[in-house]
């Protein structure tokens, strides 16, 4: 604490000179407190672009069911009433990739979904009477994928899971819109629900259709229609998710709980490696379709986040006002991660060039390292002056972190409930023999994967 003695003229009652001592709580020396650098490090993350759906081919529902749906108004309305929210949606895509207008990519998918899925339950419970007048092609480019190609289905299931994937991606490009905007909260709020819905894709949806014997191979389907990205893609959202946990924290005035931030970190550092796993086991396919700099940001905020649990770790030893030599040794060691690592295996963070992706954090990285470098110098002449502690060659078992804190869960994502509509055919349309109907339906259900 820096001491200040302050003469005041006047005296007291007997005459006396007073002088006041006052202490005032500011430390002495440079300003050790965690940077600015740091917050925008640790919220670093990739922007995906939302799907898109094809203009080159226009479908109707209302044309494809016109003749099941002659004698059923209701039915006429809600197929016309799914043709406008499917342009809505498409319209909404493109949108959401050239302005980022990810809050009506969420809202017109919520307004489209519950009609694919009320067409597609329709299908499923009166096969011998949902007969098109037109083939159904449904076309989607992938939104993860780092080139948009279109990708042709006559699955429903196929559109539903795509609409469904569309509102979670808006919800990660909202988060992502929320985090540049330093609304740190509200993004973690945001890539809970993506990781939900991504969740229910991978392990309720996705596994359906398989289970009904489609005979698309996932390396002809967008990336997001596989089970394994999906899976791969909800562990990745909950740990971003906890990346903005860990910025709201840090942005907060006052000393944080450093020990907590740490283990909150390699909560993350965790999750990402999982989520590298994951993709590397489950959708391999898919892994040549994503951009090769997505994966080099996966890597350098692996390292990044090892590293700040150490840096972390350190200060929440020091501020215990105990074991300074192991303070001194961890934050060594988190030095050491930060810096440039020799080979693609070793550790540290990627190298940056001049066509890196993190070279638009490259001076982040600069100031996160001379702060750190500062810190330590101050701790080693406290250390040598004042504490006289000594410093182990490395971090002793007993304080090394073993595992971190995954403190983020999905949002639970469900359908919502839908009747079937009613359909019907006309005596015309009914005047086919048995086998006819029979091979008819089977056809419909192998088009629409609805069995």
């Amino acid at each position: 604490k820096q001491i200040s003695i302050h003469h005041i003229d006047k005296r007291d009652r007997r005459g006396n000179k007073v002088i006041i001592i006052m202490e005032i709580d500011k430390p002495v020396g440079p300003d050790l407190s965690h940077p600015d650098a740091v917050i925008r490090l640790a919220s670093a993350i990739h922007r995906f672009r939302v799907p898109e759906i094809s203009s080159s081919r226009k479908i109707s529902y209302a044309r494809s069911f016109k003749s099941a749906t002659a004698s059923h108004p209701e039915s006429q309305a809600a197929m016309r009433k799914a043709d406008t929210f499917r342009e809505s949606l498409a319209d909404a895509l493109v949108l959401g990739n050239k302005k980022s207008s990810h809050n009506q990519v969420i809202k017109c998918a919520k307004e489209y979904l519950p009609l694919i899925h009320q067409i597609l339950l329709t299908c499923k419970v009166q096969p011998e009477v949902a007969r098109l007048d037109e083939r159904l092609f449904f076309e989607w480019a992938s939104g993860i994928e780092k080139s948009k190609k279109f990708n042709k289905s006559e699955a429903l299931m196929f559109e539903m899971i795509m609409t469904v994937a569309s509102e979670a991606l808006g919800y990660a490009g909202a988060a992502s819109d929320a985090c540049i905007a330093g609304d740190f909260p509200g993004a973690g709020r945001e890539f809970k629900v993506a990781a939900g819905m991504m969740q229910f894709l991978a392990e309720d949806q996705l596994p359906k259709w398989i289970s009904r014997g489609t005979k698309v191979e996932d390396k002809n389907l967008p990336a997001e229609a596989s089970v394994g990205t999906c899976d791969a893609f909800k562990t990745l959202f909950l740990a971003v998710g906890q990346q903005m946990a860990i910025a709201t924290v840090l942005v907060k005035p006052g000393v944080p709980n450093y020990t907590l931030v740490g283990k909150l970190c390699l909560g993350v550092a965790d999750n990402l490696e999982t989520f590298v796993s994951t993709f590397r086991s489950k959708a391999a396919l898919q892994r040549h379709k994503i951009d090769s700099n997505f994966f080099t940001l996966i890597a350098f905020q692996i390292a990044l986040q090892k590293s700040l649990c150490l840096y972390f770790g350190a200060r929440g030893i020091w501020e215990g006002k105990d074991k300074y030599g192991v303070a001194i040794c961890m934050l060594s060691e988190a030095i050491a991660g930060m810096q440039t690592r020799r080979t693609p295996t070793s550790k540290g963070l990627p190298e940056i060039d001049a066509k890196s992706p993190l070279k638009a954090i490259s001076k982040d990285i600069v100031a996160m390292q001379g702060h750190m470098a500062l810190v330590l110098r101050e701790w080693e002449k406290d250390n040598s002056t004042v504490y006289f502690e000594g410093v182990p060659h490395s971090i002793p078992d007993e304080f090394k972190l073993k595992k971190g804190i995954m403190m983020m869960k999905p949002d639970p994502f469900s359908l919502e409930s839908v009747e079937p509509l009613a359909l019907s055919l006309s005596e015309e349309a009914m005047a086919h023999s048995e086998d006819s109907d029979r091979a008819l339906a089977e056809e419909l259900q192998r088009q629409l994967n609805t069995e």
